[in-house]
């Protein structure tokens, strides 16, 4: 479908003529405070959504808010910190929150559906692509899916963190083509001048602007838009952290303005499954290599053979992703394993044909074959 860009007085350096898919991320406080929503700034969003909408755009919505929404009726004065009362908390919001989304987005006679996910959404393939496949569907039918971290079941050991780390672990999922993290501020600003950073691109050490400051809610911040702005751009992804109070501002921006701060990905697009790789939200263990096995990782591409390890940090199993690292402990690649760490100390350093003499049967030769390897460059990128 084709876009005609308007004419801007702030241009955007990308291209956003193709894009058809976009995630939206919305902040707490944007559209809550005081432990209530706000109506009136969710009707705006349902409205600017709903623009994109009739425009042709496949638009996810992730929204934050169940915990602001809900401590309040549960008599506490403000966002707790405790895990148990931060689950209640959004057991009563989570509700609240998706009423309120649907009475706005049904104005516009348009319809939402709600996903709710956790880390091992995200880390198991099947559950992966099950969420893939039910949010194409959506999507194609013209549904809005609102995704929130399952808070009510999430804990420290489940939990991605916060939704902008959610969101940007959902434009892999859906296959994205634009990121927009709608928060209380213009963009990141300049810690010396207080003015909006218009673009950050990879490299760039934009993480001395920002304190180590939390949303009123206990997670996120501006750090944690930084930080799930550039896992989006590792997929390719550009990324716009903008004000979320400024109405009319998506349409603006897919018809080529630029607003807030830009996150300019990496030219280089890493295949489907390896950024699936890359966007797992952790490794289970370390292989440590010889630097034989670094270089035919880095300059051949070659797979990750035994006869290149030399130890082996961690309990994991057959398909988990671990990091690889050098003499140096630099890490150097990630992938997923084709053997369990028992296995590959009882190999490290021999030859594949060894295989069924130390461990009893042969799966296949390689550790990690060069297609579930993602070796990092020297600017800290994926390739």
């Amino acid at each position: 479908m084709a876009r005609r860009r308007k004419s801007s007085k702030s241009v955007s350096t990308i291209d956003v003529s193709g894009v058809e898919r976009v995630v939206v991320k919305v902040g707490s406080g944007v559209i809550s405070g005081k432990g209530r929503l706000r109506p009136k700034a969710i009707a705006d969003l349902a409205h600017d959504i709903t623009v994109l909408v009739h425009r042709g755009y496949q638009v996810v919505l992730v929204a934050s808010g169940a915990i602001a929404a809900g401590y309040a009726s549960l008599g506490l004065t403000r966002p707790p910190a405790n895990v148990i009362r931060r689950q209640a908390s959004a057991c009563v919001g989570q509700y609240r929150l998706m009423t309120t989304l649907a009475k706005a987005f049904n104005k516009h006679r348009i319809q939402v559906a709600q996903l709710l996910m956790m880390e091992d959404d995200i880390e198991d393939r099947r559950r992966f692509l099950s969420a893939r496949h039910a949010l194409q569907f959506l999507l194609s039918k013209g549904v809005v899916p609102v995704i929130n971290e399952n808070d009510p079941l999430a804990n420290e050991q489940a939990t991605l963190g916060d939704n902008d780390h959610l969101a940007a672990m959902v434009t892999n999922v859906i296959s994205a083509q634009l990121l927009v993290i709608l928060s209380t501020v213009a963009g990141v600003l300049d810690s010396e001048t207080g003015e909006v950073i218009p673009e950050v691109r990879v490299g760039s050490a934009v993480e001395r602007h920002v304190t180590g400051s939390m949303s009123a809610t206990g997670v996120g911040g501006m750090g944690a838009k930084i930080r799930a702005a550039q896992i989006a751009s590792r997929g390719g992804v550009p990324t716009f952290i903008a004000d979320g109070g400024e109405a009319g501002l998506l349409a603006r921006i897919l018809e080529g303005e630029h607003h807030g701060t830009l996150f300019v990905p990496r030219d280089h697009k890493l295949s489907g499954r390896k950024r699936w790789i890359v966007f797992r939200t952790k490794s289970r263990g370390t292989i440590h290599v010889d630097d034989g096995a670094r270089k035919a990782l880095i300059e051949r591409g070659a797979s990750l053979l035994p006869s290149g390890v030399t130890g082996v940090d961690g309990k994991f199993s057959m398909g988990a992703r671990v990091d690889i690292k050098d003499r140096g402990d630099t890490t150097i690649a990630q992938g997923l394993v084709s053997y369990s760490s028992d296995e590959i100390s009882l190999m490290r350093g021999r030859k594949v044909s060894e295989y069924k003499r130390i461990i009893g049967y042969e799966y296949v030769d390689e550790i990690i074959h060069r297609s579930d390897l993602v070796v990092w460059g020297s600017d800290g990128e994926p390739t």
